[in-house]
């Protein structure tokens, strides 16, 4: 078990910082760190650019997998309810099912 630094995000803040439909995306990133013996300090879960983004200071090649996997996976399911979804978007994007595209998207 692990003895993540929590004087980056919590799990908390990272499941509060992007949509409920990524939570199981983020989820999956926080369960892995606690499998890693040592400190891990996570930066920044955000949107950027219609897909999820997890930013650490620590890097092993199980982690950075699950990484990159959540963040790909997250461009194909709607940040708002989890179901599958695409990137939408004019100038500002998003991943979105066809019930949650934004007024001026369609």
């Amino acid at each position: 078990m692990s003895v993540v630094n929590y004087k980056g995000y919590t799990r908390e803040n990272g499941l509060t910082s992007v949509g409920k439909g990524w939570a199981p995306l983020v989820n999956r990133v926080f369960d892995k760190m606690e499998t890693i013996k040592g400190s891990i300090k996570i930066f920044q879960v955000k949107e950027k650019w219609g897909g999820l983004r997890i930013y650490t200071d620590y890097s092993n090649k199980e982690l950075d997998k699950v990484i990159n996997d959540v963040e790909k996976e997250s461009l194909t399911i709607c940040e708002v309810c989890g179901e599958p979804g695409k990137i939408r978007g004019k100038s500002w994007y998003y991943t979105a099912c066809d019930n949650h595209i934004r007024t001026g998207d369609k």
